[in-house]
């Protein structure tokens, strides 16, 4: 399964002592969107089953956010653990500066890229997180884990638009497919 995401905005860089959380949650929201997107449009997602601890056949979204719960709510990934499918992605970061000049003045690039990675996976304990009544229940995201990642490329190139260093457009290439076939993933990718 091949698609695309997009962001257009600030992309900051976390560490240890500013995890940015609350800025990774409200990429993780636009994510969201357009992850909801894709799970009605397309028809494998949209048709996936998976059985209940009591055996009935149920929608794949509904049984993931009745398992993945943070706070009340419901998460919903595209790729979980023990699913058996590997995620690449092929990233084009598009910033305000000459290609070679992000790793240099724009620095950091590596911790503007983990801010990424941790925004397309589900909010750990203790991070910020959706809270009940927020109207994105079930909130669906990409990963589970960002560890379900195992092939990545970065293209940067010169923004021809806002003048903020830390402004950025992505469009961020996802490739699912399955490594190992499952009762879980037959069909679906």
């Amino acid at each position: 399964m091949e698609f695309r995401l997009t962001y257009s905005g600030l992309l900051l860089g976390s560490s240890r002592t500013d995890t940015r959380s609350q800025h990774k949650h409200d990429i993780r929201r636009v994510f969201h969107d357009q992850l909801m997107v894709l799970w009605q449009v397309s028809p494998n997602l949209r048709e996936w089953e998976l059985s209940s601890p009591q055996g009935q056949r149920v929608k794949t979204p509904i049984a993931l956010a009745s398992w993945l719960i943070l706070n009340g709510v419901g998460y919903v990934p595209l790729s979980w653990k023990g699913l058996g499918v590997a995620c690449k992605l092929d990233i084009l970061m598009l910033r305000p500066e000459a290609p070679g000049q992000t790793v240099i003045s724009g620095g950091d690039i590596d911790n503007r890229l983990k801010t990424l990675f941790d925004a397309l996976r589900m909010p750990l304990p203790g991070e910020i997180h959706e809270l009940p009544g927020e109207g994105r229940e079930p909130f669906f995201c990409l990963l589970q884990d960002d560890s379900l990642v195992n092939n990545i490329s970065i293209t940067t190139d010169l923004l021809l638009g806002p003048t903020n260093p830390n402004e950025v457009q992505l469009v961020i290439t996802v490739n699912l497919w399955i490594v190992m076939h499952t009762m879980t993933n037959v069909g679906i990718y």
